[in-house]
């Protein structure tokens, strides 16, 4: 009772101020409720990423509202948002320490992506490198993943990454594990490609979203709703063992990018190429290929992961004489391996 208290009286002075509105304090809770934690990444001055039109911390702070609406229909869940308003602005520091202020069971920091060179795509997940942090982490990140590939976005995976001073590289995610918070960082989608953006931009696809990732959090603290009737307190997952050791990022290309062409067909220009690809810390993702010899690439496709070995057609335009074919092969921390080069002799249009 006592710790019970005490986080009432922390969660009101962060209220006051301004870390957390009283507002997003629920009027009532459930008994011995599971505490959860939502972050809207970004806020205030800082906007996030800006492409086509989105801006990072409005889409968040939807998906966030969303997501705490579907997870308040749950049994013994009490619900938190670091912030409520587009113009707060709150350190990743106190996004934590509110955290711990409530004894929050989890913290979920909601993000979009972007990259500079505009050519990947798909949702991922960080989770801590450390300890139960990790564990908890993977855990739930392997069936947030898979509840947004439901949505038919791209899975790139559950990941860690370690900074320079041996902490974890993400600031939102360091504050938590430093107070023995799980938390992850739920990057849900690409807001500068156009294999995700007609997605967000599709009608109530955020709220869809925040639905997603509240479905997740149900299945992995198995909650059940007698509002609704959902009852995943029978759902099963593999657990990830928890790590003797920190779990560093992969820092290399994939072990194993060969290409040999199969055949080429002299009336619509496409070769044949058949390709292996292998990586023995991280999966291989994506391929790219170019018919000029590497000087440029097609966009990134997608590779089959079940498969070390495909093939795959490319096509060579009309007119372009002796095509040498180079491809190459990205793991999930997006380092590439190239192939060797193949020329093809010269096509009879």
């Amino acid at each position: 009772m006592k710790k019970r208290i005490t986080a009432i009286i922390l969660a009101g002075l962060l209220s006051f101020s301004g870390i957390l509105p009283a507002s997003t304090v629920p009027a009532k809770a459930a008994e011995k409720p599971v505490v959860i934690v939502i972050d809207p990444g970004h806020g205030g001055n800082n906007l996030g990423a800006q492409h086509n039109g989105f801006t990072e911390k409005l889409l968040t702070l939807q998906v966030a509202n969303a997501m705490k609406a579907e997870l308040e229909k749950y049994d013994n869940v009490t619900v938190y948002l670091t912030r409520t308003s587009n113009e707060q602005g709150v350190s990743l520091e106190d996004r934590a320490a509110f955290a711990q202020s409530v004894n929050a069971d989890f913290l979920y920091s909601l993000h979009f992506n972007a990259s500079a060179e505009h050519n990947f795509y798909g949702c991922e997940v960080w989770a801590s490198a450390f300890g139960s942090c990790y564990q908890k982490g993977m855990d739930f990140g392997n069936i947030m993943i898979a509840e947004l590939g439901s949505l038919d976005i791209y899975q790139k995976g559950v990941k860690t990454k370690i900074g320079k001073k041996g902490e974890d590289y993400y600031g939102v995610i360091r504050a938590c594990t430093a107070r023995n918070i799980p938390g992850v960082i739920i990057e849900h989608a690409y807001l500068d490609h156009a294999y995700d953006v007609p997605k967000v931009k599709a009608a109530n696809f955020l709220n869809t979203l925040g639905v997603k990732d509240a479905t997740a959090v149900a299945k992995y603290f198995k909650l059940k709703s007698s509002k609704t009737g959902a009852d995943f307190s029978g759902f099963k997952y593999t657990p990830t063992a928890q790590p003797a050791g920190p779990i560093r990022q992969d820092e290399s290309a994939p072990d194993v990018c060969d290409i040999k062409v199969l055949a080429r067909n002299d009336k619509d220009g496409n070769v044949l190429v058949q390709m292996t690809a292998k990586d023995n810390q991280s999966p291989v993702i994506y391929f790219a290929y170019s018919y000029d010899g590497g000087k440029t690439y097609s966009p990134l496709q997608m590779w089959d992961r079940s498969k070390e070995t495909q093939s795959y057609n490319v096509k060579v335009p009309s007119g372009f004489a002796n095509p040498t074919i180079v491809c190459r092969a990205y793991n999930n921390f997006e380092l590439f391996k190239e192939s060797n080069p193949v020329p093809v002799k010269e096509f009879k249009y």
